[in-house]
């Protein structure tokens, strides 16, 4: 069954020793912001094939490369829960990405926002891409033409790009 990626900050998963086995703590919810009562998640692949092409266009919105928190978790625990999940354009630098791996979760309530955010915290897998790794994968990106140089923030440019096309 397919993943869903969402960026975190790995810190506001903690299990908190106090808290109810498989209850996110409420600082989670600050990376379950919605717009418009949805939620941006990323499909990625049951064998995580697209996982650092979805890393490189989301890190290149980014002001500079920083470390890459996110979650990954089976996309069936929402259709179960009868969340929708529609597929939509992303809205990053990377057009593959955007075109054929983003989705929404639609028509959410605040309650809908505290439920996935107790299944992220029960059944997903937070990890981490370090600052170096994300670096490399922006670049390889951008050096291939798969992420347009000319969108990408002007720190992110002014920091790594000259190293990058030399």
């Amino acid at each position: 069954m397919p993943l869903l990626l969402r960026t975190i900050s790995r810190r506001r998963w903690d299990k908190l020793p106090w808290l109810e086995e498989g209850k996110a703590q409420a600082n989670a919810v600050w990376d379950l912001r919605p717009k418009e009562n949805k939620l941006s998640f990323w499909h990625i692949e049951d064998d995580k094939s697209n996982l650092y092409q979805v890393a490189a266009a989301i890190a290149a919105g980014r002001e500079v490369p920083d470390k890459f928190d996110y979650a990954l978790f089976d996309q069936s625990l929402l259709t179960k829960a009868s969340f929708r999940i529609e597929h939509t354009a992303g809205d990053s630098f990377h057009k593959e990405a955007d075109e054929y791996w983003h989705r929404d979760t639609t028509k959410l309530s605040a309650e809908n926002v505290a439920e996935i955010a107790n299944i992220i915290m029960e059944h997903g897998i937070k990890d981490r891409i370090p600052e170096g790794k994300i670096t490399s994968l922006v670049k390889q990106s951008v050096v291939s033409g798969v992420i347009d140089v000319n969108p990408l923030k002007d720190r992110l440019k002014q920091k790594e790009l000259p190293n990058w096309l030399e």
